[in-house]
């Protein structure tokens, strides 16, 4: 499974030499989706709360080295005690993440088929999704639609217990939409 940890650029040299530091609480990491708009909440979120800055993110690799790790939303789960239970293999967390988008599909699928929903249906939610995916290629289809995506998962962090080191690091991802080598070319020519 492959996560991203946005940082200030200026740390960005230093992560790629000697790894991303876990702070005393954890390292604080978000499942990569692919989505442009939903890998960098994060980001809009830091520049809305903190004073603007341009972040990097860190993308790599999450593995059996680095649990136990705790999913789920940011609010109020600022250290590892306010989460509910360590996960300890990295299919649990896949199926942490999986769970939460199904979840959101199902609540979606309820709502249009208007199906009223019981107690007992609101904790099999993830089962009915699972079951409706199965057989409908328009059910299937809300697994890719970008609202439910982003209500699903621009709030959800993954805290993991120990350091990456350097080599797990896959790639660098830009704040901004230019490439390194683009904004290097354009400072240039602003200096000239």
């Amino acid at each position: 499974m492959l996560a991203i940890h946005w940082t200030p650029v200026a740390n960005t040299k230093r992560i790629l030499r000697t790894g991303i530091t876990k702070s005393k609480k954890g390292l604080y990491c978000f499942p990569l989706t692919g989505n442009k708009t939903i890998d960098r909440w994060w980001v809009n979120f830091f520049n809305v709360v903190r004073a603007r800055k341009k972040y990097n993110g860190i993308v790599f690799r999450i593995s059996k080295k680095d649990l136990p790790a705790y999913f789920g939303h940011w609010i109020g789960a600022t250290s590892r005690d306010t989460f509910n239970k360590p996960i300890l293999s990295v299919k649990e967390l896949r199926d942490e993440y999986s769970d939460n988008l199904l979840f959101r599909v199902a609540e979606r699928l309820v709502f249009e088929q208007e199906i009223p929903t019981t107690s007992e249906l609101a904790y099999q939610l993830v089962e009915v999704a699972k079951q409706q995916i199965r057989g409908d290629e328009k059910a299937k289809k809300l697994l890719h639609d970008l609202s439910i995506k982003t209500f699903a998962l621009e709030d959800i962090q993954i805290v993991l217990s120990n350091s990456i080191s350097p080599d797990r690091i896959v790639k660098v991802i830009s704040d901004g939409t230019d490439t390194g080598r683009v904004r290097r070319r354009k400072k240039r020519e602003r200096e000239v």
